[in-house]
């Protein structure tokens, strides 16, 4: 009997399941799996959690009777002994005839081990299926493993008329409840999260999830000439601050020896890095960041920290909140600072552009396409 041809449907469903864990398991990638024996799904799985369960073992295990089976599944099956076993040998366990999976792992660690472990002990693996749609539903995954940076989505919320904030300075709050959830659930998604010295001076945020659930991200505070005052909440005590690690970023010689102690006492970490054409390297604290196991960064401001992003082609993703308002001004700021673009061929081209209704307002989410 010839065996049946892997079907798409399946490695979508598992394609769906995978975004269960959005919220939970960066910098580990988005998985999901099914197994399926005789043309119907008997184990559905992904992965929930940073630390926990594969995808594979749960769809295993879920399934129940697995022998003979077909698993489907977004990433190849890894083989190293990580923060749990390798999938191949539950798969091989489970007998597990056939294996199909979107894309390979760009992990050095694990690339092409699964199938050709998997492959030795008979068992047929493909690779390929719904390959485009795996890679850009881990866009930042696999933009981290290759350039060894942060993918870095910059997040704003304006008024119609594309303004942050009134000319005296008032923001909170432009847009509506359902708008901020959305922001706090990109917040979730994130490794870390960054604002500038303009933006810590005028909102005095604590740029942590809420409700809180789960980890709180890394939370970096950038300040070039040492201005923030210590009463700030974001360099306060942990009983302020809240739980989840701090990093404060500087240069050397902008905070006294006394300043920098008692950040520290109060628990904040601190960066300095040398300067770059009167403000701090990017491109350096990126590489840092990325050290840390920093693979998505989301940006929330200020106007300079974002034109310095894009101006040096160091964002990839745009979350733009949009309000039905017109504040007006001159002098009030714009979303997007520093010297702009001379000509409109110069300018960044948005793709992938997509829409959502939240309550009155609109998100608008796009990729930024490199220069």
């Amino acid at each position: 009997m010839v065996a049946a041809r892997p079907d798409p449907a399946f490695m979508a469903e598992a394609l769906e399941l995978a975004l269960g864990g959005l919220e939970s398991v960066s910098p580990n990638p988005l998985v999901g799996a099914v197994v399926v024996r005789g043309g119907r799904v008997i184990g559905r799985g992904f992965h929930r959690r940073l630390g926990g369960l594969h995808a594979e073992r749960e769809a295993l295990r879920d399934a129940g009777n697995t022998r003979g089976g077909d698993l489907y599944v977004t990433l190849e099956p890894c083989a190293h002994h990580g923060k749990t076993p390798p999938c191949s040998e539950a798969i091989l366990e489970a007998g597990i005839k056939r294996v199909f999976f979107a894309a390979f792992d760009p992990n050095p660690a694990t690339r092409g081990r699964g199938p050709r472990i998997l492959r030795q002990a008979s068992v047929e693996v493909r690779g390929g299926l719904l390959r485009k749609e795996a890679l850009v539903q881990n866009a930042p995954y696999f933009f981290w493993r290759k350039n060894r940076r942060p993918w870095v989505l910059l997040k704003w919320a304006m008024s119609l008329d594309g303004k942050i904030a009134t000319a005296g300075g008032e923001s909170q709050w432009i847009t509506g409840a359902k708008a901020r959830a959305r922001g706090h659930s990109l917040r979730r998604r994130v490794d870390a999260i960054m604002v500038g010295t303009e933006t810590a001076l005028a909102d005095d945020p604590l740029l942590t999830p809420r409700p809180a659930r789960g980890r709180t991200p890394l939370r970096v505070i950038l300040d070039r000439r040492g201005r923030l005052p210590m009463k700030l909440k974001l360099l306060s005590s942990p009983r302020v601050a809240g739980r989840g690690r701090r990093l404060y970023v500087s240069v050397p010689g902008a905070n006294s020896a006394r300043r920098l102690g008692k950040l520290e006492r109060s628990g904040v970490e601190i960066l300095l890095l040398p300067p770059r054409a009167g403000g701090l390297d990017l491109g350096l604290l990126l590489d840092e960041l990325s050290k840390l196991e920093i693979s998505q960064l989301l940006v929330e401001g200020g106007a300079e920290l974002a034109g310095a992003l894009l101006k040096d082609s160091m964002g990839q993703e745009l979350a733009a909140f949009i309000a039905p308002k017109i504040l007006g001004g001159a002098r009030a700021p714009s979303p997007v600072g520093g010297e702009g673009f001379s000509k409109l061929q110069e300018s960044l081209a948005l793709s992938g552009m997509r829409q959502e209704t939240l309550g009155e307002d609109i998100l608008l989410s796009a990729r930024i396409d490199p220069c």
